[in-house]
């Protein structure tokens, strides 16, 4: 069958690609499923500083390119623009669909489809979203030149993203409802001297308000409780994560959160399928993490693989 193989990857990120190059070096046939193009969200990512081997600072687009390169170079087939719509175990092998006419076949599969970003759930976020409301300063920080924008967060995410605005627009206020960012100091420091970022601590927003665009934001302050408007023509949200497991149904266990839930060797509960990178349950979320996930998670299944065989 064309579409059989004995490991399917789902998930383009720094995982996925790990897990790919670890699966094809070992002679097992292997295919990746992106549903976007392939690099996942580390593509989104301006400067990358601790990824260990870069004495200078990285693009994440540049470093997954460079994964990918390899991947691809090494025999790994990657096939974009695919999206995992479910995931059945019948037989003895998982099927994997993609849409109502295709799916994939394999012995084993690692899924490593990482996070998109959570909402916050206020009134103008979804009716304004592709107005003025954005999840991605690199994808969507050009349209805003010369304006001023917000960033909502305070973790290295919205650190990050208001650092790449600020080369780009007129002024970027960053918004965190408590006194002190969760963000590493590294990038803290960097934001604080940039003279186009401006920080709005122990404030949390209410509304998103505009007509065709987005015009301001309504503010609450968190410790008198006193409102406030705050003029700005974009808002960017880095409020945390969900994790994309849904297709996976009860294949799987997960947390509260909904982060899939591995043992040491990143398996689930069903045989022969492992989770890699941001997707599973862990206390650290990097891609120096997401590598070294998956390539245990890759060791892991090519063992599966050869026992079936």
């Amino acid at each position: 069958m064309g579409n059989s193989y004995e490991a399917v990857i789902i998930g383009g990120g720094p995982a996925g690609l790990t897990a790919g190059i670890y699966l094809v070096r070992a002679g097992i046939s292997t295919v990746l499923l992106e549903k976007r193009l392939v690099g996942g969200a580390a593509i989104n990512t301006e400067h990358v500083e601790n990824y260990p081997g870069f004495p200078e600072p990285i693009s994440g687009s540049e470093l997954m390119g460079r994964m990918a390169e390899q991947a691809r170079r090494l025999g790994l087939e990657i096939k974009e623009f695919l999206e995992a719509d479910g995931v059945v175990y019948e037989g003895g092998l998982f099927e994997t669909r993609v849409d109502k006419e295709k799916s994939y076949r394999s012995i084993g599969i690692i899924a490593a489809t990482g996070t998109v970003p959570a909402k916050m759930g206020i009134p103008g976020e979804d009716t304004l979203l592709g107005r003025g409301v954005s999840y991605c300063a690199t994808c969507d920080g050009m349209f805003f030149r010369g304006l001023d924008v917000a960033v909502v967060g305070g973790g290295d995410a919205a650190l990050s993203e208001a650092l790449t605005l600020a080369n780009m627009v007129g002024k970027v206020y960053l918004i965190h409802r408590r006194d002190r960012l969760r963000a590493q100091q590294a990038l803290q420091e960097r934001a604080a001297k940039n003279g186009r970022i401006e920080f709005l601590l122990n404030k949390a927003p209410l509304s998103i308000n505009g007509g065709e665009q987005v015009e301001s934001v309504t503010l609450r302050d968190t410790l008198t409780n006193e409102g406030s408007y705050l003029k700005v023509s974009g808002v960017f949200c880095y409020v945390g994560s969900q994790p994309q497991t849904d297709f996976l149904g009860p294949l799987v266990d997960r947390d509260a959160a909904g982060f899939i839930v591995t043992g040491e060797n990143l398996e689930t509960r069903s045989p022969g399928l492992f989770a890699a990178g941001d997707v599973r349950k862990k206390s650290l979320r990097q891609i120096a993490t997401a590598v070294g996930d998956g390539a245990l998670a890759a060791v892991n299944l090519e063992k599966h693989v050869l026992e079936k065989r």
